[in-house]
């Protein structure tokens, strides 16, 4: 097998449980390291296997304004060169730049050396978004730099079957990879015990949204679908749990709870296990792990017909639809899965879990990778 070094450059959002349940399904033993841009939490160093240690580097890299900004410029990055360095004492053969297309400085340089590069592309166009103007035109040029860096990579890797067959027509005169997207539960999350404080005072049942607050993922749809429905509303809270800011005005609702903060990986058991129900009401998704949560925690789940959550959902039978966009088929198929007996979907969703999140079975397709283009 060729040596291997997997960059992993940020572990922000979905971005750090994606690194963490693929790098862990390595063994020491693989001719596979690893070289990490860690912020102030060290979350890298913190859930990767301690056998891993020897394998890999830490850099610990600031999540500044001016990183981020420097992060999407034409300009050499600062772990260029520990990159560099780190490839030529370990005789690296093969560069896998896990979090998005490797920057095309790098890149080059590593072509100099011999070296080949694969990228993993998570979102080939930018989602749907609403925020203030410098965060919209910091969006715009960090995606003008993905498409840069895309066209000189050869070798790409994706994990949504929709933007596979999407690459392979666009990209004839590369090699295009596919392997399953991993779990997003790490050993934080699937131990976690913390109760969350603000719900302690909570009576009713509630309805969960989880995940960061981007327009992409549609939470003003399940508000109002919550909001016009006293079938819906007299019985249940709605839990909208995630940082970032809200579509919608935030009115302290008596039946509307938000955590609207960061949410630690500690405090996502409780979330899930004490919910009725969990939903991802999404305009759009290239992939997502979100479902390996739900799966996971044997919670009920309702996602929008996005080809992503439809290939899931259709071949596991392990949760409900409505159609993309819709309040009123949203509304109507969230009465139905609160009101039938669920016993079924989680039992559904519990043998796709243990079938199709394998650590090992994703590391070992990328190892076949790897050899192929090494």
């Amino acid at each position: 097998m060729n040596n291997v070094l997997i960059i992993a450059t940020t572990s922000y959002a979905g971005m750090g449980p994606y690194v963490i349940n693929i790098v862990n399904g390595f063994y020491q033993d693989d001719c596979v390291f690893f070289f990490f841009c860690e912020y102030d939490d060290w979350f890298f160093k913190k859930n990767i296997n301690q056998e891993l240690y020897c394998k890999s580097t830490f850099l610990y890299t600031p999540n500044t304004k001016w990183n981020k900004i420097r992060n999407v410029l034409p300009i050499k990055k600062k772990y260029h060169n520990s990159v560099i360095a780190f490839c030529k004492k370990n005789k690296i053969q093969v560069v896998h730049f896990i979090n998005g297309p490797g920057d095309r400085i790098l890149v080059k340089s590593l072509n100099c050396l011999n070296i080949v590069s694969v990228s993993t592309v998570h979102d080939l166009h930018p989602h749907e978004c609403k925020k203030e103007w410098y965060k919209e035109l910091f969006t715009r040029i960090k995606f003008k730099q993905l498409v840069k860096n895309l066209n000189v990579a050869n070798n790409i890797i994706t994990n949504s079957p929709t933007q596979y067959e999407l690459l392979r027509r666009e990209n004839s005169n590369k090699h295009v990879f596919f392997h399953d997207f991993p779990s997003l539960v790490t050993k934080a999350v699937a131990a976690g015990t913390k109760k969350i404080v603000e719900l302690e005072k909570t009576e009713k049942p509630y309805i969960l949204f989880f995940g960061r607050i981007e327009e992409y993922k549609g939470i003003s749809l399940l508000y109002e679908a919550f909001i016009t429905s006293p079938e819906i509303n007299e019985k249940y809270n709605l839990l909208i749990a995630g940082e970032g800011k809200l579509p919608m005005s935030s009115n302290n609702e008596n039946n509307i709870i938000y955590l609207n903060r960061y949410i630690e990986d500690e405090e996502v058991a409780f979330l899930y296990l004490n919910a009725s129900c969990v939903v991802y009401p999404y305009i759009s998704a290239t992939q997502s792990g979100v479902l390996s949560l739900a799966f996971f925690f044997k919670t009920p789940v309702l996602c929008s017909d996005v080809s992503f959550f439809k290939d899931i959902i259709n071949r596991s039978a392990a949760g409900k639809l409505f159609k993309r966009g819709d309040v009123s088929d949203l509304k109507t198929k969230l009465i139905e899965l609160l009101n039938i007996n669920n016993n079924k979907m989680i039992e559904n969703g519990i043998h796709y879990y243990e079938n199709n999140y394998d650590k090992r079975a994703i590391s070992e397709k990328l190892i076949q990778i790897y050899d192929y283009i090494g």
